[in-house]
């Protein structure tokens, strides 16, 4: 629900203003859709909004009906019916809901409090309860489940003028950033959401690195890179990657035995060609997208 960042820096910058807001979620789908069940769009009480859910006419519409329920205070049920039968488009239900400043925005803003559970909203009447059950989203007997999310998590171990661009491809993700290293070079990193300084190598064995969904190693030394993977073989990362050439990867890969380790992946990121750091971030990113998608 909250896998991009920016929806909780929209409602925290809402909040700040005293804004009114508005949630239209994509309940179910028919046929082949722009936008899939459980995307969404927030809308403020001054007409700014974050996320996209179709083309420019349907944008509109939703708009507008962001504001008549913002005006009744009551939900909406609407649904996108293409005018073109032959467009090949499908049909999209959505559910728009207010959520109140003065209410503290009610299961919006519950949900910030409850990362990892599951939202189920009552389309006909607006009850809702947030459950410990891990339910994949859906819409079943008029309840919407909608999995509670957190941003997802990048760590990066270096921090290198070469790190720079993939903190911001991450950013353009949307993905919650964190850099850590010995040596921090804050001007190539600062656009990071959070920095975190090591007094010495071996600290990094002593911390928690469950928090993260995935973590790319770029500190280009052999004896420093052994010590971060040892730490995050030890955590639950789904995704780890390391730069490097192919044959040290593969020393690599037999040094701590991860012949059939899926979340290793090294030398990291996809082979498309490029060799700026650029299209070294863009590869690095698009090979975490796929696996954070469970295509790899």
């Amino acid at each position: 629900m909250f896998s991009n960042k920016k929806y909780l820096e929209f409602i925290e910058n809402s909040r700040s203003e005293g804004l009114d807001i508005v949630g239209a979620s994509v309940i179910e789908t028919i046929g082949s859709t722009y936008a899939k069940k459980g995307n969404m769009i927030l809308i403020n009480s001054k007409g700014e909004f974050i996320g996209v859910l179709g083309s420019p006419s349907l944008h509109n519409e939703i708009l507008a009906l962001a504001k008549t329920t913002l005006e009744s205070q009551k939900s909406v049920y609407f649904e996108n019916i293409p005018k073109d039968k032959n467009s090949g488009h499908g049909i999209s239900k959505y559910f728009i809901q207010p959520f109140f400043y003065d209410e503290d925005y009610l299961a919006l803003g519950l949900c910030l409090k409850n990362f990892g559970k599951t939202l189920c909203r009552n389309i006909l009447d607006d009850s809702f309860e947030i459950s410990d059950i891990d339910c994949e989203t859906k819409l079943e007997n008029n309840i919407f489940y909608q999995k509670i999310q957190k941003p997802y998590s990048l760590l990066i171990f270096g921090s290198g003028s070469h790190v720079t661009s993939l903190v911001q491809m991450a950013n353009l993700m949307a993905w919650e950033t964190t850099v850590i290293d010995i040596n921090m070079k804050n001007e190539y990193v600062k656009d990071a959401n959070n920095l975190i300084k090591l007094e010495k190598l071996e600290d990094i064995l002593e911390k928690d690195l469950n928090c993260f969904d995935a973590c790319v190693i770029l500190s280009h030394s052999p004896i420093t890179d052994d010590t971060y993977l040892k730490a995050l073989l030890s955590s639950s990362v789904e995704y780890i990657g390391i730069l490097g050439n192919k044959k040290n990867m593969q020393k690599k890969i037999e040094k701590f035995n991860l012949q059939n380790d899926k979340r290793f992946f090294a030398p990291v990121g996809f082979d498309i060609g490029g060799i700026t750091h650029e299209s070294i971030a863009l590869s690095i990113c698009a090979q975490i997208e796929a696996r954070k998608n469970g295509k790899i």
